[in-house]
């Protein structure tokens, strides 16, 4: 259901010229519980995984219930490393996601805040995340689809001069920011019990 509305979707964005974006991240996998994560508290995982992650989205709707929230539906790729401990892991997600500018106290100055929310499917799932499901007892295991959060953290680079002169005039802005990748049971909707991974990095995004 979810995948058909934000196809839906897609086509009446398209229709109406919304705009697009492209994203490529970065992220090394975290110990970190989501709730204290989103502010950058982060405790690398032992086993060291990172991810390379890249993602395509479209605006939905330039505002939600008259509120200045941009939507945009999004579709992404990404590729696990496990350093020869397993097999490397590709997914794909799909999911929604809602974005508020902020403009900083006293300053011209802005900051995006993203929060997304849809599916993830991974071919290998992260060790991180076996081990968070191997604490609650031996034979419980995580799934490769699981629920799928992006939390995003973004400085608009076009509102610093020097920066602008050396954006393209095609692009309409370029972020950079804070990224996480968070994978969960929900409590057990998506496996046997409640758990999960984050990872947590950088990334680039440009709309055009």
């Amino acid at each position: 259901m979810l995948l058909l509305a934000t196809g839906l979707a897609f086509q009446s964005a398209h229709a109406e010229g919304g705009r697009d974006n492209v994203r490529l991240s970065w992220g090394h996998s975290s110990e970190t519980d989501l709730t204290t994560a989103v502010w950058g508290d982060y405790e690398a995982s032992e086993e060291g995984e990172y991810m390379i992650a890249g993602s395509w989205g479209r605006q939905l709707s330039p505002a939600m219930f008259g509120w200045p929230i941009e939507l945009t539906g999004n579709v992404g790729l990404q590729w696990v490393n496990s350093h020869g401990l397993q097999d490397d892991g590709y997914g794909i997600n799909a999911y929604i996601k809602a974005h508020y500018s902020w403009r900083l106290p006293w300053t011209q100055k802005r900051v995006r805040f993203g929060l997304g929310e849809g599916l993830s499917y991974l071919t290998e799932i992260p060790l991180a995340e076996q081990r968070d499901f191997l604490k609650k007892g031996e034979d419980v295991t995580s799934e490769k689809l699981m629920n799928y959060v992006e939390w995003t953290i973004d400085v608009p680079l076009r509102q610093f001069g020097p920066l602008d002169n050396l954006i393209s005039k095609e692009i309409d802005e370029v972020y950079f920011g804070f990224f996480i990748f968070h994978r969960s049971s929900v409590f057990g909707l998506f496996a046997e019990t409640k758990g999960g991974i984050n990872f947590m990095g950088f990334g680039f995004e440009a709309r055009y």
